[in-house]
């Protein structure tokens, strides 16, 4: 995040150095950044993951759908930096402790942009809310990162894998979910069929006068 900043300050200063010198230049070097920028887009994780991938319409119904379950929702946008670079941490995170009972999610805000009003994600390059991490428990939020102050800027936060694990407590919450997972496998085995082997299917069984 320190390079990008150094980087995009640099591209500023080059900018008003270009304009000071010709007025030509400057709007020949404005043109190639805004070029570069729609055409280079950072690349896309295509890795191995357990995320589910959210829509306007399904978030809400698979956040509320089972209230036992925890969800750790990623709130991102294709074109920052920052998702991008988060990405292959939250697959690895997603890889280690997914489980029945613990659930890994992930929505577009840049592409549904009411989800980000409904749940209060600025998408604003200012306010470096992006990414944004919600674990909900209940079917209700109980914890983010990066926190938001009064102006709606985001408290510095470093999302590396470790930050990820300490402040949403996974450790714990893997061994808790576990326990769910179990119960949940103990139900889906006893709701499941079992077959008699003293039952017979009708008419397997011979009448005296067939004899």
């Amino acid at each position: 995040q320190h390079v990008g900043n150094i980087f995009m300050f640099s591209k500023v200063a080059n900018a008003i150095l270009f304009f000071r010198l010709d007025i030509r230049m400057g709007l020949l070097y404005l043109t190639l950044c805004l070029v570069f920028l729609m055409t280079c887009t950072p690349p896309l994780y295509m890795g191995p993951e357990y995320i589910k991938y959210f829509n306007d319409k399904t978030i809400d119904e698979e956040i509320a759908a089972d209230r036992r379950v925890t969800w750790i929702v990623e709130f991102f946008a294709n074109w920052s930096s920052e998702c991008q670079s988060f990405a292959p941490v939250f697959a690895d995170l997603s890889l280690k402790y997914n489980s029945a009972g613990l659930k890994f999610g992930k929505v577009d805000i840049g592409r549904y942009s009411d989800v980000s009003t409904r749940y209060n994600v600025s998408t604003s390059p200012l306010t470096k809310q992006l990414p944004t991490l919600i674990l909900f428990q209940g079917g209700k939020e109980v914890l983010r990162r990066p926190q938001v102050d009064k102006k709606g800027r985001a408290v510095s936060w470093s999302f590396s894998e470790e930050n990820v694990i300490r402040e949403f407590n996974l450790n714990e919450l893997y061994q808790k979910t576990k326990k769910l997972s179990k119960q949940l496998e103990e139900i889906v085995e006893d709701e499941s069929p079992t077959s008699d082997p003293c039952e017979q299917l009708p008419g397997s069984v011979e009448s005296k006068k067939d004899k």
